[in-house]
């Protein structure tokens, strides 16, 4: 993946303050303003009003300037080496399906809730071509944690320092418990 970066001159930012629907709307008139390799596309659905945008650097400073006629409440450029969860990770792809050919995958004792569709998963082949998949699918956060909640998840924890993942899992579901272990 850092190979895909260095590749192409390519950003993230999220956008705060807006539906899905509106963050799409503001990436396809981004678009209308740059060249196809500068286009940009919602790379992580993380919850209500906070979605991150990836593309070329064009087409993010194109979001950073069309988001107050959007309404959105704020933009912030992401401090990331590239265009993730886009096809501009497409060069990854193919080397990560190759490492993944050789990794012995075994079939779970608890499903995995993959981030490319939100879906439990327990077949060792379909887990590993979903694992390749989520690097230029859009990561669907917000229905995985409503998936997982929905499953009967009771308790979550948030390992590391700061309490972002806990706000957001807050901003998903407001009776939802995590608890963080700060490092």
């Amino acid at each position: 993946m850092q190979d895909a970066s260095d590749a192409a001159n390519s950003a993230m930012v999220s956008v705060i303050g807006l539906d899905s629907e509106k963050v799409q709307q503001l990436c396809d008139a981004a678009n209308e303003d740059v060249d196809e390799k500068e286009r940009v596309q919602i790379a992580n659905f993380l919850c209500p009003g906070n979605y991150a945008v990836s593309g070329g650097v064009k087409g993010i400073e194109a979001v950073e300037a069309k988001a107050k006629s959007f309404k959105a409440r704020m933009t912030v450029r992401l401090a990331v080496a590239g265009a993730f969860h886009t096809s501009f990770m497409q060069p990854a792809v193919s080397r990560l399906e190759s490492a993944l050919a050789a990794t012995e995958i075994r079939s779970p004792r608890i499903p995995v809730i993959s981030n490319v569709d939100a879906q439990p998963h327990s077949d060792p082949e379909t887990i590993k071509k979903i694992l390749a998949q989520q690097v230029t699918s859009p990561v669907h956060w917000e229905t995985t944690v409503t998936t997982l909640l929905g499953r009967g998840l009771e308790k979550s924890y948030e390992l590391g320092p700061g309490k972002v993942i806990a706000g957001i899992i807050k901003r998903i579901n407001k009776g939802a418990s995590i608890e963080n272990i700060g490092a």
